[in-house]
């Protein structure tokens, strides 16, 4: 199937590339003075009478234009269009004995008045450049029926969606999205564009932000944010748009689903509700981080995974974050809305449930020496979470340079979760040297309550502002894990190790944490910045072992050497002061230094107290040269209290845990310079990332390998502990109105040296990996869509101790996508995933493969209605499978997925804008 898909791609590109045709060159300046050239003009190409546009290009700073790709023998029209110049037009035919059609000077009258000249409807510009604006004219940018906004920008020029959302222009990132010059919903950009239907609007305008250049004078052109105004076609005032659906399938498999958005004036109601056991989230994260408002809200920690499962704030949205089969449901609601006074203010509340049960299988390669050791394991577990969020946001323009902001924030999670692990120890004669089974039980609460507030103000003198953060916060987390623990060994033999316990583990850590920015114009081509945080913490790590009472089978035979409780307080800050200097318009220096102290005091209940006190100073440096950006910063920070608490963590007899209350705390020096151009006439883009650190002091563990591969680690103290990563990035895009082709290449490596301690032997480790990734991409009007990804990657482990086996594999991955949509109202989709590496554990099959296929009819006006018929894993895999390098050991990993199933669900999508109040057309409204 791969071979017939890439036949057709190259058929089809053939054709495009190879057929005969011409292009048409000209240079445009002013009537009066020709010296004077009219840059960034659009040249529109229409065929003769017709009133649809055939293409478009818009002249270079050289008021030269080129347009390629035109028909031999066809009579077309050249429609010019220059902000503040009359309409030019010109007609014009391309023959084989001159396919480079050179029409010479093009002079334009400027306007003399001050009256709107009369445009001919089918002879809009798709593109006006204004001095400071560019308009695009939506409805020459086709979509299909029931289309979104994000579907139209992607079919704009100099115009890049990535896969979360993100939208840059000409290389510039999008900063904020208007609705008819206003902020929608809350102002964020995605609730726009992936709701709100391409046909409503008319132009699409595109201007820099000018709060981003009020806030650094001295920021460069190319790194100016772009705000995007969408104007509607008319003035709507109140609608709703969302959808419903719901699917079933063999197996007694479901999904069901509602998002509603509702929006009246500068007033928004958001509502979700999502249910499933099909192993995936209700929706997608840009819904969530729009629709649950977390965007608005605060979001402090997100976890993704490939298959598309996600949580937030630790609150799991629907999919499976480390493998396993879930099912999840989830429901809340989000409010938005703008007072008279200007007085932003949004709230919301989510609840999350999932069941999740994972079925792990693990086979590790670890040379020891003479010895090795090969360790296979088998973990079930399944994990019940509930998972509430309040949350919300309260902005108020003080005055015209003065915002406060207020963002309070709830969080209370629920966990319960029963297991078994099952290990096995060989050693290099396959002979078995222990076995073990491990019963575990989990039931945890956890408690996030969050307050913080923002006060940011500029002054009257341009470059200079204030910026206070106060932060207050406080987690609790209670756990209780109950284990029932049988080891056995067998070479040498020793007694089995039986072991029935409770683990009573509550940990409290309150924050508060200040933060200062001020920045002072010195001068025109000198600032100073000076920024401070004071941070003041009280962390407590009460831990309580007890063993089983035989007589009542209660948990209530306390062990004091297994319990302990440490209390961590004090004060941190972190001080930097940097001097910015414009040398040039292009090229920008900032100077300055850290200084940061930490004092800590560390109080354990049955271990001997010790306070922390330390000083750390450093310089740092930042670069901007025109799209390079180039900085080197310092760190200082001390040991986590979870690594200071000394008891060991024993619930797993074969992997036990130690504490250090010695640790000292990290130093750590980083690096980032990164590149990024966009070529708006050639649609080129490009970027370079590299980025690394050098830490003293950092952490790593020491393991002591017993007799059956009993591993004791504890965490140490290591200087030398480098870590650097780089990437890389060019696409070029070929962008008609009906056609679209992108082609990327890119590359990603990463280098890492540390250190091993195993048994006391010291050794350094380097692990180096990376590859090529090749793709692109074909969209032919809309009706057939062809992507391939292809990318290769090596993994490669030294070190100096020949104590350690070096280790290395490689993998090829590759992702083909053909979506089609013939005939009308029928689309066909299929997606092909290869995986392949030459890493063998344990005899397992070094080739993977994944296949999902559906296809979708539409029904009504727009499409609002869908019937969609899916098959997933057809070649019923049934696991997701990684194997990776770590300190000097092999491991791959196979994690149960729900293996081949099938879903029919009927989707219906409700976009309802504009009409009368009142009546029953207004059931979408309030």
């Amino acid at each position: 199937m791969k071979k017939i898909l890439l036949a057709l791609a190259l058929m089809l590109i053939g054709n495009l590339l190879f057929a005969q045709k011409g292009t048409v060159t000209g240079t445009l300046v002013d009537s009066a003075n020709r010296k004077t050239t009219l840059n960034y003009a659009t040249i529109s190409v229409f065929k003769g009478t017709d009133t649809v546009l055939t293409t478009y290009k818009l002249s270079d700073d050289k008021g030269v234009f080129k347009i390629v790709n035109l028909e031999l023998g066809v009579k077309y029209r050249l429609v010019i269009n220059a902000w503040m110049y009359n309409i030019f037009r010109k007609e014009i035919i391309i023959t084989g004995t001159e396919p480079n059609l050179n029409v010479g000077v093009l002079a334009l009258a400027e306007k003399r008045n001050d009256l709107n000249e009369v445009v001919i409807m089918s002879e809009r510009p798709p593109v006006v450049v204004r001095k400071d604006t560019i308009e695009f004219n939506a409805e020459s940018f086709k979509t299909l029926p029931s289309a979104v906004v994000e579907d139209l920008l992607k079919k704009l020029p100099g115009v890049a969606i990535d896969a979360n959302g993100g939208i840059m222009v000409n290389g510039k990132s999008v900063s904020k999205i208007l609705v008819d010059g206003k902020e929608f919903f809350g102002g964020d950009q995605q609730i726009a564009t992936k709701n709100l239907p391409a046909n409503i609007i008319d132009k699409v305008q595109l201007s820099d932000d000018p709060e981003a250049k009020r806030r650094d004078p001295d920021i460069v052109a190319g790194n100016i944010p772009q705000i995007i105004n969408l104007k509607l076609k008319k003035a709507i005032k109140s609608g709703a748009f969302g959808k419903f659906y719901a699917g079933g399938g063999p197996k007694e498999l479901f999904e069901a689903g509602g998002i509603m958005n509702f929006f009246r004036d500068t007033t928004q109601v958001s509502v979700l509700g999502y249910g499933n056991n099909v192993n995936k989230p209700g929706f997608s994260i840009g819904d969530v981080m729009r629709i649950g408002g977390f965007q608005r809200s605060g979001v402090n920690s997100t976890s993704i995974n490939s298959d598309g499962g996600f949580s937030l704030n630790g609150i799991s949205f629907g999919g499976s974050m480390n493998g396993g089969v879930q099912k999840s449901a989830g429901g809340g609601a989000n409010f938005n809305t703008l007072t008279k006074k200007g007085v932003k203010i949004n709230g919301k509340y989510f609840l999350g449930y999932s069941d999740n049960f994972n079925n792990t299988q693990t086979d590790i390669d670890q040379t020891l020496g003479d010895r090795r050791l090969f360790i296979n394991s088998q973990s079930l577990q399944n994990s019940i979470n509930y998972s509430h969020n309040f949350g919300g946001r309260i902005e108020a323009k003080l005055d015209s340079l003065t915002t406060l902001t207020i963002e309070p924030n709830i969080s209370i999670g629920i966990a319960d979760s029963d297991g078994t692990l099952v290990t096995s120890t060989f050693n290099n004669n396959l002979q078995l040297e222990s076995d073990g089974n491990n019963i575990s039980r989990s039931k945890g609460r956890t408690n996030d309550y969050n307050l913080s507030t923002n006060l940011w103000k500029d002054f009257k003198k341009k470059g200079r502002s204030l910026n206070l953060t106060l932060n207050v916060s406080q987690r609790d987390n209670l756990t209780d894990n109950y284990n029932i623990n049988e080891s056995n060994f067998y070479l040498p033999a020793n007694p089995a190790v039986l072991l029935d316990q409770l683990r009573d583990n509550n940990i409290s850590n309150f924050n508060i944490n200040l933060n200062g920015n001020y920045s002072e114009p010195l001068s025109k081509v000198l600032t100073l910045s000076i920024a401070s945080s004071a941070n003041y913490i009280d962390n407590e790590n009460a831990l309580v072992t007890f063993f089983r009472n035989p007589n009542n089978q209660d948990y209530d035979i306390a062990v004091p050497n297994l319990s302990e409780t440490v209390i961590q307080s004090g004060y941190k800050t972190n001080n930097r002061l940097s001097l910015r200097w414009a040398v040039t318009k292009n090229l920008n220096i900032q100077p300055g230094f850290v200084f940061n102290t930490i004092d800590l005091k560390n109080e354990f209940a049955n271990n001997q107290n010790f306070d922390q006190h330390f000083n750390f100073f450093a310089p740092q440096l930042t670069i901007r040269y025109k799209s390079l950006n180039f900085s080197y910063s310092p760190s200082f920070r001390e040991a986590d209290v979870r690594y200071l608490q000394p008891i060991a963590n024993n619930t797993n007899q074969f992997y036990i845990q130690n504490g250090n209350p010695n640790l000292r705390p990290s130093k750590t020096h980083q690096v980032n310079m990164n590149l990024y151009k966009y070529d708006t006439q050639k649609t080129l883009s490009y970027n370079l990332y590299l980025g690394g650190s050098v830490q003293n002091d950092g952490v790593i563990m020491s393991r002591i390998i017993g007799d059956g591969g009993v591993q004791t680690v504890t965490p140490i103290n290591r200087d030398g502990i480098w870590q650097f990563h780089s990437n890389g990035n060019i696409s070029k895009d070929f962008k008609t109105t009906k056609r679209q082709f992108t082609i990327t290449a890119g590359y990603w490596g990463n280098y890492n040296k540390s250190y091993v301690m195993v048994n006391n032997i010291m050794s350094e480790s380097k692990i180096i990996n990376g590859g090529p990734r090749l793709g692109g991409r074909i969209n032919l009007n809309d009706k057939l869509e062809f992507g391939e990804t292809y990318s290769f990657g090596f993994n490669k482990s030294f070190y100096t101790d020949n104590f350690f086996r070096n280790l290395n594999y490689y993998n090829h991955g590759s992702d083909t996508e053909l979506i089609v949509r013939i005939p009308k109202k029928v689309v066909w989709e299929t997606n092909y995933r290869l995986q392949y590496n030459t890493q063998t554990l344990n005899g397992q099959n070094n080739t993977i493969s994944f296949w999902n296929a559906a296809v979708t009819t539409l029904f009504m006006k727009n499409d609002r209605l869908q019937l969609k018929l899916s098959v997933n894993d057809i070649l019923n895999t049934n696991n997701r499978r990684y194997v990776y390098i770590t300190e000097n050991t092999a491991r791959d990993m196979r994690i149960n997925n729900l293996g081949r199933h099938g879903l029919l669900t009927l989707t219906y999508n409700i976009q309802n804008f504009g009409g009368k109040v009142g009546g029953k057309d207004t059931m979408f409204r309030f």
